[in-house]
C-alpha cells in the first residue's frame, strides 16, 4: 500500500519563495523532515505558482528581497484562489532602512530580517499545526 498521500498529510508542506541559497538553507535546517516538515523552494512569482499547484502547502514564505511587487502579487493572486485561502503566509521584509508600507491583511505574519530561523520554525509550528497535527 503507498503511504504517500498518508505521509502527506502528516506533515507540514512549506514552500520557500526567495532567491537567497543561505536563507533557504537556514530555513531548510530548521523545518527538518523529521520534525514533519515537507519543503519546496520557489525563486520567483511564475515557479511559486507552479509549486502551488503540484505542491499544495500548508504554508507559504515569502521574502520580499525578490521584489517587493512581486512579493505582494503572489501573496494576492494566492489569497484570490479559493483553493489557497488557508495557506499560512509568512512574510520576510528586508531590514534596508527604507519604510515598508503596504496592506498586510493577506498576510499571516510578518518576520523583519535578519530573523532567528528557528523563532520562525517555532511560529510555523504553532500556526500550521493547529491544522496538522505535527510530532
Amino acid at each position: 500500500m503507498p503511504l504517500g498521500d498518508l505521509e502527506d498529510e502528516a506533515m507540514a508542506k512549506v514552500l520557500i519563495v526567495a532567491q537567497d541559497q543561505v536563507l533557504i538553507e537556514n530555513l531548510k535546517r530548521e523545518l527538518p523532515p523529521e520534525k514533519s516538515f515537507k519543503v519546496g523552494t520557489a525563486a520567483s512569482g511564475f515557479e511559486a505558482g507552479i509549486q502551488a499547484e503540484s505542491f499544495h502547502p500548508d504554508c507559504m514564505i515569502v521574502d520580499f528581497s525578490i521584489g517587493k511587487v512581486e512579493a505582494l502579487q503572489i501573496c494576492q493572486n494566492l489569497r484570490k484562489n479559493n483553493d489557497f485561502t488557508e495557506i499560512v503566509l509568512i512574510a520576510l521584509l528586508p531590514d534596508d532602512g527604507q519604510t515598508f508600507s503596504f496592506d498586510r491583511s493577506a498576510i499571516n505574519e510578518t518576520f523583519k530580517k535578519p530573523f532567528d530561523a528557528r523563532l520562525l520554525a517555532e511560529r510555523l509550528r504553532t500556526l500550521v499545526g493547529g491544522k496538522k497535527e505535527l510530532v
